[in-house]
């Protein structure tokens, strides 16, 4: 069976790619399997319209601030979950259970929320910031880090902010990327699913071959996303790692 369910993971550009990529993958059995046609045909669609949406984003004024802004974010919660990670392995009671309520908000909503594209992003850290000023104010004083989960709600805030001008400024009439990424998304799905369950009730060597590769493209395409977000945090979170350590020793 095809995966299907990390494609929030992907941000704008690398969805494209990869589903460009995974259409040319598909088109080569078209003749082959004539009952993949429509779903080929519709999951083209889709893309042809989210390409038209993404090389209007790019002239949009407000892209690249886009981008500076998510980076932002991105290192505010790296911080953040950094400095729960630290403080989970004190020895003095209190320190680590406490810090492990914090670590359980942020697994359960998007321990990998910096890997994900912007929309899913920020439904991610929405949801962790919304319920660490809700549920455990508390716990986020006694581990000191008011400061890095204000920071954090700063740097969500003006992501959105500039979010929404991007939108605002986009032409009125034409759709988004926000718009058409969920269709795309859908009839992506919608052909691999068809696609795995083709082979599961009457299997071939195309269906097989087919299933194998488009799986091997996801697993490397998500590896690359991974990868590259985990470099363009990297230097940050190195720095954050010594803020960290220093203040483990004036605490202990």
């Amino acid at each position: 069976m095809i995966s299907t369910s990390n494609f929030s993971l992907f941000p704008s550009d690398e969805f494209f790619t990869f589903a460009k990529r995974s259409l040319t993958i598909v088109e080569e059995k078209r003749s082959r399997i004539p009952s993949l046609v429509p779903f080929l045909d519709k999951a083209s669609q889709q893309l042809s319209l989210y390409q038209n949406a993404l090389e209007r984003a790019k002239k949009n004024p407000y892209t690249p601030q886009l981008s500076e802004k998510d980076a932002l974010r991105n290192a505010s919660f790296m911080v953040l979950r950094t400095h729960s990670e630290a403080m989970s392995y004190r020895t003095k009671v209190g320190w680590s259970a406490t810090a492990t309520k914090i670590l359980e908000v942020i697994r359960r909503h998007g321990w990998s929320a910096t890997t994900m594209g912007y929309k899913a992003k920020s439904a991610a850290i929405n949801n962790i910031t919304s319920e660490l000023r809700g549920k455990y104010a508390t716990e986020i004083t006694f581990l000191n880090a008011e400061e890095l989960l204000a920071e954090l709600e700063a740097d969500q805030r003006a992501f959105e902010e500039i979010s929404h001008q991007n939108v605002k400024n986009a032409p009125s009439n034409e759709p988004t990327i926000w718009d058409v990424r969920p269709s795309l998304t859908n009839s992506l799905k919608s052909l691999f699913t068809f696609i795995s369950l083709l082979n599961s009730s009457a299997p071939t060597r195309d269906l097989t071959d087919l299933e194998t590769v488009l799986s091997e493209l996801i697993v490397r395409s998500l590896s690359t996303v991974k990868a590259n977000e985990t470099r363009s945090v990297s230097q940050k979170k190195s720095s954050t790692s010594h803020e960290v350590a220093s203040e483990q020793e004036s605490v202990n």
